[in-house]
């Protein structure tokens, strides 16, 4: 019963396994799944972004320009809401996470970060401006990683906002050579001096991957409790199959082991058994005894009363025995009427008391009909020279003893 119960948890632990790696795998793919999802969002941000970039720099500024050289605008004109892609950017973004909260949506952190910007807002952080130092000495291209901020998860992108051209050192190069109109919004001091092919900012973005990992999760759940019941169905139906071979291979070890008619152990059971034992005491140093006995005048009371009555005595002597017997004991019929029992970690003194105590109980059992049933027992001990040969030799020596000395005695082997 005890490998039968290691196997059946044996294979408890291996589904079990199984389940936590499918389990791991799956939460990885939610995970992926919401970033994936939110890449798209990103990409689809800096595609727009670099679409702006491109036109104010591109299409709008050479516009202004072009109508200052033209005198229909005068020389010291700026307003940041045409000029200024970073302004530009920034106030479109928060119109759209204005109108992102209005649809009870996920807002988005958007940031032009800049180590001397105009506007106190795009102020960069010390991660922020490590990455613009990075950015500057081409030894990074973009920034990318899943950050956790007070419990939640974000996709956080930097990228930088492009290398200032010539049209931007206007705006950022000398104060002088600045618009008064720009002088009087910010002042001569933020946002001056850079140089052409500097990176003064980076793009710096925060998605929530709140919403797609719950709705990633929604899946994982369904998916999850489908992986377990499957499994557990599967666990069940492998469990009941195995179960029904272990009964059949039971019930034919049964048929090999055991005696029919008296159903305890044959003799086949007990050559497998006492090879054992004798090994186990080789290594244990731990010794046994070996009870054998058989019924007085047996061929009489078969001869007298008929077959079927002798194999009544033989069942009912075996069950006198066998309720005795303590639990660690084994029973053997090993010939017609002669039965073995093998006694664990037993020396032949307890062995002796155990022989007379099978012998009075059968001598005093009644029979019905047949009166004077007893049996001659033989007892020895186990000792390091044995083989089973000369074990065996020993025990049967000693019931011949007690034969010979009159039946219905114990008699022991003490060499």
């Amino acid at each position: 019963m005890g490998k039968f119960i290691n196997k059946y948890f044996l294979l408890f632990v291996v589904f079990a396994f199984l389940f936590v790696v499918i389990e791991f795998v799956l939460k990885q793919q939610v995970e992926e799944y919401a970033i994936y999802e939110n890449n798209a969002k990103l990409e689809n941000i800096l595609t727009n972004q670099k679409a702006l970039h491109s036109y104010v720099e591109n299409m709008q500024k050479p516009v202004i320009y072009k109508l200052k050289k033209e005198n229909k605008l005068y020389d010291e004109f700026f307003d940041p809401n045409i000029l200024s892609f970073t302004y530009i950017a920034r106030n479109i973004h928060a119109l759209e996470n204005k109108i992102l909260e209005e649809n009870n949506s996920s807002t988005k952190y958007y940031k032009l970060a800049s180590n001397n910007p105009r506007n106190p807002f795009n102020t960069a952080n010390d991660f922020e401006k490590d990455l613009i130092k990075k950015f500057n000495n081409s030894t990074l291209k973009e920034y990318k990683e899943v950050i956790e901020e007070n419990g939640e998860k974000f996709l956080y992108f930097a990228k930088p906002v492009g290398a200032n051209q010539e049209s931007c050192m206007k705006c950022h190069s000398d104060p002088k050579n600045a618009p008064q109109e720009l002088l009087n919004i910010y002042g001569n001091e933020k946002g001056f001096y850079e140089k052409v092919g500097e990176i003064r900012a980076i793009i710096s973005i925060k998605i929530p991957l709140d919403k797609e990992l719950k709705n990633a999760f929604k899946y994982y759940n369904t998916v999850s409790i489908i992986i377990f019941l499957s499994l557990l169905i599967i666990y069940i139906v492998i469990s009941y199959l195995m179960r029904k071979n272990d009964k059949k291979q039971q019930r034919l070890e049964e048929l090999v082991n055991i005696d029919q008619l008296t159903h305890c152990y044959n003799r086949r059971a007990f050559i497998s058994d006492i090879q054992y034992e004798i090994e186990l005491s080789k290594r244990t140093k731990n010794n046994f005894s070996l009870i054998t006995f058989d019924i007085d005048f047996f061929k009489y009371i078969n001869d007298t009363y008929g077959h079927q009555r002798g194999d009544e005595v033989l069942m009912k002597i075996s069950k006198i025995v066998d309720r005795m017997n303590r639990n660690y004991d084994k029973f053997y019929r090993v010939g017609g009427e002669e039965f073995m029992i093998l006694c664990p970690s037993t020396n032949l003194e307890n062995a002796i008391q155990i022989a007379e105590r099978v012998r009075r109980s059968i001598e005093i059992y009644k029979l019905d009909d047949i009166t004077n049933v007893t049996v001659s027992i033989g007892v020895c001990e186990y000792n390091e020279n044995d083989d089973y040969e000369s074990l065996y030799k020993k025990v049967d020596n000693a019931l011949y003893l007690a034969k010979n000395n009159g039946r219905n005695r114990v008699e022991a082997c003490l060499k």
